[in-house]
């Protein structure tokens, strides 16, 4: 009973102030829900932090002061919050990032022009000689990279790695791209000046050699707001997270063809439709026939011309499938 009731005394004085190191996934909403109960004071936060140029800069490993703001009232931009800590006392919360984030950040994207990657993956096993080398890499495995020291790269940096898969085309435009997915999360445990030698710490898809590597990102909260629709066109499925896959089922990850530039935004819920078609009626004359809903889906993530979606509900026994159109359900206007 006695190491219960000092547990708890240091998580209620933990929830007001100390340290955090940052996890995968985290954001500063996220870290003001867990302390604060809110996700508002996460301004707070960053104030408290003046090292932190911005929410988006968060990278794992980092450390943030969390600061004191029982009664606090924000006086300026400009207030600094004091925190007072145990010499040397770090919090680290173990538990998982939520389903949305991890949603996000590994949904993957339809890229237009070709990326600009930082690096690529020499070797999927760099372990001592003697051990048996695999083709593919996974969580726990060692990676080589083909950028080191030289371009600054440090140990303990974190990388996502991509894959350039297969080719798509925009129904409206004619553009056509590649499905780039997220392979899985490396960090770095050593270097030399021309390469480095990574972990696996997560792995989404067995990693090849060849696979781009680019900085970490974690991805920010979606506050659902529903507001009303807005007319913005029809959208296309171009293609699946899962290479292998001609349909897709709830929970699927799915590429769709308009982004950012036509207005789209994370937490926006478009409707997939079946296709009509031309039927004759009674009158024999050519009709349309209705189309029928499939499935809503909820966006993740966008690029200029293109976008993520999670498929997050069902509404017939008819799957997504390539070619399917989606209209606007529920916005994320302001």
């Amino acid at each position: 009973m006695r190491y219960v009731t000092l547990l708890f005394v240091l998580l209620a004085t933990a929830s007001v102030a100390g340290e955090y190191v940052v996890g995968y996934g985290d954001t500063l909403s996220d870290i003001s829900v867990h302390y604060y109960g809110t996700w508002e004071k996460w301004v707070d936060i960053l104030e408290a932090n003046p090292d932190l140029r911005g929410a988006e800069y968060l990278v794992p490993g980092m450390v943030l002061h969390i600061p004191d703001i029982t009664g606090a009232t924000s006086e300026s931009a400009s207030t600094r919050y004091v925190t007072e800590i145990p010499e040397g006392a770090v919090l680290i919360r173990s538990s998982e990032p939520v389903l949305s984030r991890l949603q996000r950040e590994t949904a993957g994207f339809i890229s237009y022009s070709p990326l600009n990657p930082e690096g690529y993956i020499l070797a999927t096993n760099a372990e001592e000689e003697g051990v048996y080398r695999h083709l593919t890499a996974l969580p726990g495995d060692l990676l080589e990279l083909d950028f080191g020291a030289d371009q600054g790269v440090e140990v303990g940096r974190v990388y996502h790695i991509l894959r350039e898969c297969e080719e798509v085309e925009d129904p409206d435009t004619g553009n056509r791209g590649h499905v780039i997915r997220v392979a899985g999360v490396c960090q770095v445990e050593n270097t030399t000046p021309s390469t480095s030698i990574a972990k696996v710490r997560h792995g989404y898809l067995p990693i090849f050699e060849g696979d781009f590597i680019v900085p970490y990102q974690a991805a920010g909260d979606i506050h659902i707001r529903n507001e009303p629709g807005v007319d913005r066109g029809q959208l296309w499925v171009l293609g699946f997270r899962d290479p292998d896959r001609d349909c897709a089922y709830t929970y699927d990850v799915i590429y769709l063809s308009a982004g950012s530039s036509q207005g789209i935004s994370p937490g926006d819920v478009f409707t997939a439709y079946t296709a009509s078609e031309q039927v004759r009626d009674v009158d024999d004359q050519w009709v349309s026939t209705a189309e029928i809903p499939i499935a809503d889906v909820v966006i993740l993530t966008t690029e200029a011309r293109s976008c993520a979606a999670l498929i997050v509900s069902t509404r017939t026994a008819d799957l997504i499938e390539l070619g399917d159109k989606l209209y606007l359900s529920r916005s994320q206007v302001d």
